[in-house]
C-alpha cells in the first residue's frame, strides 16, 4: 500500500466530466499535466498525467477547463499494470488561481510493504549514520501481483534489527517523484520506519516470487 497526503500543481490537459463511479455515485474527473525533474543534474525530466477526482456538481466543470493551471490538495495513489505506473488523485480542494505557476508534486507518504535485497548502512561527513533501501509494495491486479518500488533513505539513523532484506515495514515520510531515462521513480525521505505485519494474499502462479 502506498498513499500519500500531497499537494499537486499542474495544467488542465483534458475537461473536466460528470463520471459515474461502480457503486452508482457521481463525481467529477479530469487529467492534470505536470513535469518532474530528472533525478540526477542535466538528466531530463519527463512530463505526467495525473488522474484526478474530486466530489462537485456539473456547475463547476466549465471552470475545470483544459489549460487552467490548478493548484490541488488531496490523496495521491499508484497503480501499476506491467511497466507503467499510473497517478490517481482523489482532490479534497482545487484552487484555481494558485500563487505558484511552478509545476510541483508533494507530500507525506505513507508505505506498507517489503525491503528489497539488503540495506546500505552509511556514514555522512559529519560521522552520522543514516541507512537507505529500496522496498515494494504489492497489490493484487486480478490474478496477478504488480509492484512498485521506493528507494528511502533516513539521516541521522543506526540501523535496527528489524531492518534488514525481505522485513515488512511500515514508513512514512516526505515524497519525490523524479524521471531517470524516461522511467518515474519514487524516492522517500524517512520519517518513521516501523515493521509490519501483512496479511497475505492467496499464492497463485503469478505471485508465488519476490520481485527480485
Amino acid at each position: 500500500m502506498i498513499k500519500v497526503q500531497a499537494t499537486i500543481n499542474g495544467i488542465i490537459s483534458k475537461p473536466a466530466t460528470i463520471r459515474v463511479s461502480g457503486d452508482g455515485n457521481k463525481f467529477i474527473g479530469f487529467l492534470v499535466k505536470l513535469s518532474v525533474p530528472g533525478s540526477r543534474n542535466n538528466m531530463p525530466g519527463k512530463e505526467l498525467s495525473i488522474s484526478v477526482s474530486k466530489d462537485g456538481e456539473e456547475s463547476e466543470l466549465p471552470s475545470l477547463a483544459a489549460g487552467t493551471r490548478i493548484e490541488a490538495t488531496g490523496t495521491l495513489t499508484f497503480r501499476k499494470t506491467g511497466d507503467n505506473l499510473y497517478f490517481n488523485f482523489h482532490a479534497d480542494t482545487v484552487n484555481l488561481s494558485p500563487e505558484s505557476s511552478k509545476d510541483a508534486i508533494e507530500g507525506t507518504m505513507e508505505f506498507k510493504g517489503t525491503v528489497g535485497k539488503g540495506v546500505d548502512e552509511k556514514t555522512d561527513k559529519k560521522d552520522r549514520k543514516y541507512v537507505s533501501f529500496s522496498a515494494y509494495s504489492t497489490e493484487k491486479s486480478g490474478d496477478a501481483l504488480q509492484f512498485t518500488w521506493v528507494r528511502f533513505i533516513k539521516f541521522d539513523y543506526v540501523k535496527e534489527a528489524f531492518l534488514e532484506a525481505k522485513a515488512k515495514i511500515h514508513a512514512t515520510g516526505k515524497l519525490t517523484v523524479s524521471a531517470y531515462n524516461g522511467r518515474i521513480d519514487l524516492d522517500c525521505r524517512l520519517e518513521e520506519v516501523k515493521p509490519w505485519e501483512r496479511q497475505p494474499f492467496p499464492q497463485t502462479k503469478d505471485n508465488e516470487n519476490p520481485p527480485f
